[in-house]
């Protein structure tokens, strides 16, 4: 299988998942039908501006549509869901990004309390 044939595969999941379909992800992607149903059917592999589109309109971190998209590579530096954490972390105030370090500090501090002898 391709990266185009897996990330038609994978958009198409996405789609299905949100009850949506080309023409949901056309309207709120800003990407054309053509190119939709192109990068859909498989004939053309999506670039960069398309991948940036679908994440917005997903609600996705942009790194995980360029990797299904083939434009970074699968590994991930981070355990899963690290990425996505990030992503919305970017997207948060200053003040509910110090709050979310909190959480997050926190929940640490009370699972690494429970693996101490």
């Amino acid at each position: 299988m391709t990266h185009e044939e897996k990330f038609s595969d994978w958009l198409q999941q996405e789609l299905s998942s949100r009850k949506w379909d080309q023409a949901e992800l056309t309207r709120y992607g800003g990407v054309t039908a053509s190119q939709v149903s192109r990068i859909i059917a498989g004939q053309r592999k999506p670039g960069a501006a398309a991948c940036r589109a679908f994440a917005k309109v997903l609600g996705l971190p942009p790194e995980d549509v360029f990797r299904h998209a083939g434009l970074l590579p699968r590994s991930r530096k981070f355990p899963e869901g690290g990425e996505e954490l990030l992503h919305y972390y970017a997207e948060l105030s200053p003040e509910d990004r110090q709050r979310a370090v909190a959480i997050v500090r926190a929940l640490w501090e009370l699972t690494s309390a429970k693996t101490r002898p």
